[in-house]
Parts: C-alpha cells; sequence; structure tokens
C-alpha cells in the first residue's frame, strides 16, 4: 500500500523503516503470490500496473478503516498529556490562527505549532503520510480516499493597487482593466493552475507579469512601489493597506471567494488527539472575518 501511494521503493522503505531491499524482496513475494506483475520501473521510482491499482482499489477502504479503528484505541487526555502538534496552514489563513493560539489558554504540556504550507503537493502529502504533520490547511482538499478533508472557512478575494495608482482612481476595477493591467503574482502553482485560475469560474487569458513572489507579504510590498495589481485575501489587505499604502478594490469576477479546507491522513480519523486538534483549530477559526463588500 505504502509503495503504491508513494510509487517510491525509497520512500516505502523510510516510512516503514525498513531497508530498500526488505521492501523489493516483499514486493518480490506479493508479485509472485498474484502471479502478476505489480510494479513496473520508471526513471526514479515504480509505477503500477493495471492490476496493482486494481488491486488497491479493493484493499485501500478496509486497510484505512482497520487503521482508523486502531488509532482511535490510542489514549489522548489534553491536560494529562505532553504533546506537539504541527500543522501545515496556507499564507492567507496562518497569521489569523497564530493570533487566535497565542490568545487561547492551552492545557500546559500541550503546543500547537504552525507552518508555512511546503511548496509542492507532494512533500504536503508525503509528510502527512510519515506523520511529520498533523493537519494541514490547504485552499484544494484531497482527492485521495488516503486523506480527509472538510470545509473550514469561506474567504473574500480583492485586488490591491498603490495609492494614487495613475489608472484606477476611482477605488474599483473592471474585467477588462484587470487583465490589461500587469501583475504581481504568487509563484505557486496547484493542479497545473496558478493562484487565481484555483477560484475563477473561466479560463483567463495570459496576464502580463509585473513580478513574480513566493508570499503574499511580498506581493503587497511590490504593488505598494509600482503600478501593479495584485489579488490577495481581503483580510490580509485589511490588515497591511495601511502600512504599505494600498487601495482595496472588489475583484472584477463572479466568484469572490475561495475556500479552505482541513486536510488529515484517513487512519486519523478516530484518533483522540487528532480530532481534538481538529476540533480546537475549527473553533478558532470559525469566526474568522465575515465575508463582506470592500465598497
Amino acid at each position: 500500500m505504502i509503495a503504491y501511494r508513494s510509487q517510491s521503493v525509497t520512500k516505502a522503505a523510510d516510512e516503514l523503516d525498513m531497508t530498500q531491499s526488505a521492501v523489493s524482496n516483499a514486493l518480490a513475494r506479493l508479485k509472485d503470490n498474484a502471479g502478476q506483475e505489480l510494479f513496473a520501473r520508471t526513471g526514479r521510482g515504480i509505477k503500477p500496473t493495471r492490476f496493482a491499482q486494481d488491486l488497491y482499489d479493493r484493499l485501500a477502504s478496509p486497510l484505512l478503516d482497520i487503521e482508523a479503528c486502531l488509532s482511535g484505541l490510542e489514549s489522548f487526555e489534553p491536560t494529562q498529556s505532553q504533546r506537539s502538534f504541527v500543522v501545515y496552514v496556507h499564507e492567507g489563513l496562518i497569521y489569523t490562527l497564530q493570533r487566535a493560539l497565542v490568545n487561547t489558554a492551552m492545557p500546559p504540556g500541550i503546543d500547537v505549532v504552525t507552518k508555512e504550507l511546503p511548496a509542492t503537493e507532494e512533500e504536503i502529502y508525503d509528510d502527512l503520510s510519515n506523520e511529520k504533520v498533523d493537519l494541514v490547511i490547504d485552499v484544494v482538499k484531497s482527492t485521495s480516499r488516503v486523506y480527509a478533508s472538510q470545509a473550514l472557512t469561506e474567504n473574500k478575494l480583492c485586488c490591491v493597487v498603490r495609492k494614487g495608482h495613475p489608472r484606477l482612481p476611482n477605488n474599483s476595477i473592471s474585467k477588462d482593466q484587470y487583465l490589461s493591467e500587469k501583475h504581481a503574482i504568487l509563484n505557486l502553482r496547484r493542479r497545473s493552475l496558478p493562484f487565481v485560475g484555483w477560484f475563477v469560474d473561466e479560463v483567463l487569458p495570459q496576464r502580463a507579469v509585473h513580478s513574480q513572489h513566493s508570499s503574499l507579504m511580498g506581493i503587497m510590498s511590490a504593488v505598494s512601489f509600482s503600478d501593479a495589481v495584485a489579488t490577495v485575501p481581503y483580510h490580509l489587505a485589511l490588515q497591511y493597506q495601511d502600512a504599505f499604502g494600498l487601495q482595496v478594490l472588489d475583484f472584477p469576477f463572479d466568484v469572490d471567494t475561495y475556500q479552505s479546507y482541513l486536510v488529515w491522513n484517513s487512519r486519523m480519523n478516530q484518533n483522540k488527539a487528532n480530532l481534538w486538534l481538529r476540533e480546537l483549530v475549527s473553533s478558532l477559526l470559525e469566526k474568522d472575518e465575515p465575508i463582506v463588500s470592500t465598497n
């Protein structure tokens, strides 16, 4: 199962704390017993055959149920436990969650550490599988049965430009103006789509790029001293508009909100510690900034 999900003997060996040869031998025995090829070697990994895909589909759900059941037997009492949790959070919500955690009285032995999302989905889900992280808050939910997801918050998108922008003086921006301006963009793609492409219902033409950034804070800083336009979460724009000297404009598309999702490993569905953490994070973010117009 782990070799199938990771498509790598090396990663499977690391996760199982086995040698690569032991994993290879186990796969060879399974192949002999099944009488079918399970994997084909690729450049730096393995690719499951059709037989392996069918076998995985049949076994995945029952095995995950067993793992979840066993995980649920583990005891956890927050007031008596010593535990450090790790939560990956996308940049649009990480500061909100950090503030909420600072203002929350935690049990003395419990620590919740927030970290920005890794750059790639592969790393995110590898860390979930290897239990390097307990929860993920992301703008896309997993489509794999190995991971469970639930909707967490809905937040508004907006555009920001510097105050005194020569072509956008009226605190508004049309769709045509949006597409004609140069953009400071987030250098992050998920499922082959750029940041804004995750949210709008239409296929956007290629936009002129003023600059690319790895963070939303970097985007707002670049906009503050240029004529670039940027798309950012509304609550971040409100928080930093005075510091960066920004105008906050309505996002000129029909869909102007984005969803955040809580994602965890399905085998932790009934795990008492993970359940407690999910309930804590959900309760802290349920009173997040309301979705209101920027007008």
